[in-house]
């Protein structure tokens, strides 16, 4: 499968290196355009052929394999990832890391990654972002004959993918919030039918459902390579970034020092965060209208533009041409960008 899904990228970026010069010269393009092209043609194939890289690469992830395993608890991973088996993509991949960790943001992107479930590493995931939106931002420039929109469109990839990681990361630690009662619900009957706790992790592991499955097996694992239960658990709040599950690791950790009845603490535990998500389930569909028009203020000015644009493009041609309309512009986006976020601060509770 692997290599079929190779060969068919091979193929297409060589019907689109072909196609390119013909095409640009039917179409009346010069030769530097038709070069720029082509160049754009074959990046999107290597773009095309390292996404299956990455994807189909590999069947070896890093909780099928005892080295992934410890590489990805030690934090050295020697290996790098997939796309730092690449002789040529093996330098820019490390770089990419460095400059992320010299800038502090290291930590921050491979906890999204790790929320997300995303079987990448910082780098691997920097290189690709990049590598995708400069691709992009080519053909968009040799498209539309203007830098500017080039580099417009490398942008609004590179930001649709960074929200794209947070948005299902987010997602992610919504689920594992929204099922931490029956998690703990399920660690105090266990704790009650005579089970240790490790035996109560490994059966949440087994029987709740994703990602709190997947999280619990990581912990697991974690400690069957000699880390305590406690720690790992703390990890897992940690991850998640679950200040509700980390009480509930502090009270695991005060128990096992001063003793006492932990099924009962969980048990106490879960009844409040069922009834604490009871509440913030009200306060969403009490807050629902305010949303609502918050997301149609905030997409309206954007549709309109964009029909606008593909109807009417000569009677938005001066605010894309002239400076006073890209002044204009931008501080549109601007106030638009500020109100969206002021109607979301107001319609949102903390509970």
């Amino acid at each position: 499968m692997r290599r079929l899904l190779a060969l068919t990228t091979g193929v297409v970026t060589v019907m689109a290196t072909t196609a390119a010069p013909a095409l640009a010269q039917s179409s009346g393009i010069d030769s530097t355009r038709s070069m720029m092209l082509l160049a754009g043609a074959v990046g999107a194939g290597v773009a095309l052929f390292l996404l299956i890289l990455i994807l189909f690469g590999s069947n070896a992830g890093v909780e099928r394999d005892l080295r992934g395993r410890l590489g990805a608890l030690s934090g050295d991973n020697q290996e790098g990832g997939r796309l730092a088996r690449i002789p040529l993509l093996r330098r820019f991949v490390a770089g990419a890391e460095d400059i992320a960790r010299d800038r502090g943001f290291i930590n921050q992107i491979e906890t999204a990654l790790d929320q997300a479930n995303v079987p990448l590493r910082p780098g691997e995931a920097i290189a690709g972002i990049l590598g995708i939106s400069i691709v992009v931002g080519l053909l968009m420039m040799v498209y539309m004959q203007s830098p500017v929109w080039g580099a417009v469109s490398a942008a609004f990839i590179l930001g649709i993918a960074v929200v794209m990681i947070q948005g299902v990361a987010s997602r992610h630690k919504t689920k594992f919030e929204n099922q931490l009662p029956d998690t703990l619900n399920l660690l105090s009957t266990s704790l009650r039918s005579g089970y240790s706790l490790l035996q109560a992790v490994e059966a949440v592991a087994a029987e709740a459902p994703e990602p709190t499955a997947r999280e619990f097996g990581r912990a697991m694992n974690e400690t069957r390579l000699g880390r305590s239960p406690v720690a790992a658990l703390k990890q897992v709040a940690d991850r998640m970034e679950s200040l509700d599950f980390d009480w509930a690791v502090l009270a695991i950790s005060i128990q096992r020092e001063v003793g006492g009845n932990l099924a009962e603490v969980l048990q106490t535990a879960a009844d409040t965060m069922l009834q604490r998500n009871r509440l913030r389930r009200e306060m969403k569909a009490l807050t629902a209208e305010g949303r609502v028009s918050a997301y149609v203020l905030g997409s309206l000015p954007v549709f309109l533009f964009l029909f606008l644009f593909l109807t009417r493009r000569d009677y938005l041609q001066p605010m894309l041409d002239e400076t006073k309309g890209l002044m204009a512009l931008g501080g549109a986006v601007l106030l638009l960008v500020a109100g969206v976020f002021w109607l979301a601060k107001i319609v949102k509770v903390d509970v």
